[in-house]
């Protein structure tokens, strides 16, 4: 651990307080940042931003967890630069369609002419499930979306039967298996593949002026994984269990379990360009980006690397 005279402040923000962003916890509450000299500021987004993009922009956040599709749609719209994505966080899709009905087997032409509440606070969980849709031959328009709704009234809306399916995250995915109001139908990370989901980001002037912060941070965070990927779904729940205060430990054991089996986590914090066209795949396909942006406008690999050499 650094010493007390060398520590560094660091304001991280998420999205949203969700069971997809575990390595992230496992970072904070494991330690793993504090024993590299760092005093981490960690919430979720206050509203007031909108999302940890607009926070970091206007300097009021450092390192933010963010979906890569924001940076790629600004440089899309005209952006000259953009907050660079430097870490990954979630390495697969990590939403799942829930059925109000058992179906076994499930069919895919089901959905058609269906009611679905999707994911509110993120366009992109809908832009990868329209991937899955197409490559099952459903096309997207022929679903009925129920939107406006926040992940609270959605869960309320879907129990009250008024729609058949609702797309969600962990642990709200594993809620409804508990109190048996819904059944698995779509584990969508599985069906796309391996894609550069979500990862940390920073302002290209913060990672120029804050080198050492953001070395110290991606070490940290490199261990973190790596204590994630040797350690079973009990015992990352244990670490993990005091960001989620209002479900049972056995509820965030079960969510880990169904994510660290499909393997939505890296082992390593590295963003590779197949992950990074992969997603920027699913954007043309949505049509949320028109031409493909380069790799290294939004992405800076050489911070990953430092920070594994200097684990050897």
């Amino acid at each position: 651990m650094a010493s007390n005279s060398n520590r560094l402040p660091l304001r991280l923000l998420e999205v949203i307080r969700t069971l997809f962003y575990t390595p992230i916890y496992v970072s904070v509450a494991g330690g793993f940042l504090e024993k590299e000299g760092l005093d981490v500021d960690f919430k979720t987004c206050p509203p007031e931003f909108g999302h940890p993009i607009n926070a970091l922009n206007i300097g009021e956040a450092d390192i933010v967890q963010s979906g890569i599709m924001r940076c790629i749609i600004a440089s899309d719209w005209g952006a000259e630069t953009v907050p660079k994505h430097f870490a990954e966080i979630n390495s697969r899709d990590g939403f799942f369609v829930i059925s109000r009905s058992k179906q076994d087997p499930f069919q895919w032409e089901s959905l058609k002419g269906a009611k679905l509440i999707p994911v509110d606070f993120s366009p992109m969980p809908w832009a990868s499930l329209q991937t899955a849709l197409r490559r099952h031959n459903i096309d997207p328009a022929e679903i009925n979306l129920v939107t406006g709704l926040n992940i609270t009234d959605a869960m309320t809306a879907f129990r009250a039967g008024e729609a058949e399916y609702i797309h969600v995250p962990q642990p709200w995915a594993e809620q409804l298996l508990e109190d048996g109001s819904g059944h698995v139908v779509i584990a969508v990370g599985p069906e796309n593949g391996h894609v550069c989901f979500s990862s940390f980001a920073a302002t290209n002037h913060y990672l120029e002026t804050q080198s050492e912060t953001v070395h110290r941070f991606t070490v940290g965070y490199a261990n973190a994984l790596e204590w994630l990927s040797t350690h079973n779904a009990a015992e990352v729940g244990q670490a993990v269990k005091e960001f989620f205060p209002d479900d049972s430990l056995e509820l965030v054991v079960k969510s880990i379990t169904r994510l660290k089996a499909q393997e939505n986590w890296p082992t390593d914090p590295t963003l590779t360009q197949p992950a990074y066209e992969g997603l920027h795949d699913i954007l043309l396909g949505a049509g949320m980006a028109k031409l493909r942006q380069p790799f290294s406008k939004v992405v800076r690999t050489d911070i990953v690397e430092s920070a594994l050499a200097s684990r050897k």
